[in-house]
């Protein structure tokens, strides 16, 4: 398995030519400061310990879920290496004297990218213009996005279907799902009422909560959501 000592020794240069990048853990590194989505790389460990796989990811911070966000939000996207001579694709392989150089090189093209998208307004155009995954694909996260863009027509549109879907017609008893149902439920009076400020104060609330889970807030910096500045 790919170590942390590996990972420490591997980033060591991006770390010294960049300030606003940081590792957060083993595996991961972040651009900061931190606002509503996290503008991560993260280096994954594979089932050999010669390989890895680099990948860069955007996640929100502001969804409605218990645990924090582990998983690709906006989009992710893997970091391929170049092909070899004969055209074949080469893995990232600790043991390949030319992959720290590479790595370096395709990272540096990563970070530059994720520099480019500093907005929330910034993270939807990259997504929407250039990646297949994105994320927003239900009417649940459709409806949040929205919120949080200052879109309330067009959310009041999505809650409707919240409201019928299948998820929300049954309270759970308890865990996270009830959780993150009851957090659903709340925003339907104050969208409907159009009371942007108490829809504001549900997702910094969220976003604050994903914050500690995640253990960031020290590269944390609350900033107002676009919905604010609209109204």
């Amino acid at each position: 398995m790919t170590t942390a000592r590996q990972v420490r020794q591997l980033v060591r240069p991006l770390l010294e030519r960049h300030p606003d990048l940081t590792l957060v853990n083993s595996r991961t590194l972040m651009l900061v400061p931190i606002a509503h989505v996290t503008r991560e790389i993260w280096i994954d460990r594979t089932s050999s310990a010669l390989y890895f796989t680099p990948q860069w990811t955007l996640n929100p911070l502001f969804l409605p879920y218990v645990k924090p966000i582990t998983n690709a939000g906006f989009c992710w996207e893997y970091i391929y290496r170049s092909a070899d001579i004969d055209g074949q694709g080469r893995g990232w392989c600790w043991d390949d004297p030319d992959m720290p150089k590479e790595f370096i090189t395709k990272t540096e093209r990563v970070i530059k990218l994720l520099r480019s998208v500093d907005t929330l307004h910034a993270c939807r155009s990259l997504t929407e213009a250039a990646i297949d995954y994105t994320w927003g694909k239900d009417c649940f996260e459709n409806l949040v996005y929205d919120i949080a863009m200052g879109n309330l027509n067009l959310a009041r549109c999505w809650w409707q279907e919240v409201k019928a879907s299948p998820e929300l017609q049954h309270l759970p008893q308890e865990g996270p799902w009830r959780t993150w149902n009851l957090r659903i439920r709340s925003l339907g009076k104050p969208l409907m009422d159009d009371n942007r400020a108490a829809l504001a104060a549900i997702l910094h609330r969220w976003e604050r909560e994903n914050v500690a889970c995640a253990k960031v807030e020290a590269m944390w910096a609350p900033t107002p959501f676009p919905l604010e500045e609209a109204g």
